[in-house]
């Protein structure tokens, strides 16, 4: 036993404790660090799955604004389009809509006209 003693006497004089330059920090503040270090870890490496969820949400999106604008040009393209075909056809002589009343008109005056020249 007292060469036990003297054996752990011996070690902790040539071995002594480190001494503590700044703060020092005891056993459950180291744990409580740890553990609020990994929290941080954790929820940084969840925001960084948001971050990269997002990014390829504005990639899509950025796509699908591309594919909208190609539509809306294809529609205007189309308007251009009949509203030129509207203005190179032009009516005819008989689809003026003055000579059918006309001949409406005529086609009753004439024959009661008609009739009545009869007697």
């Amino acid at each position: 036993m007292n060469k036990l003693i003297s054996f752990l006497l011996i070690f902790s004089l040539l071995f002594p404790q480190e001494v503590c330059e700044g703060e020092c920090y005891t056993d459950e503040e180291a744990q409580n660090i740890e553990l609020y270090i990994t929290e941080l870890e954790q929820k940084d490496s969840n925001n960084s799955k948001i971050i990269n969820n997002l990014n390829e949400q504005i990639q899509v999106y950025i796509q699908q604004t591309e594919i909208d604008s190609g539509i809306i040009e294809n529609y205007k393209e189309q308007l251009a389009i009949q509203e030129e075909m509207i203005k190179t056809i032009k009516p005819a002589w008989y689809d003026n809509k003055y000579l059918w009343y006309s001949m409406g008109i005529v086609s009753m005056i004439v024959p009661i006209w008609g009739i009545g020249q009869l007697k």
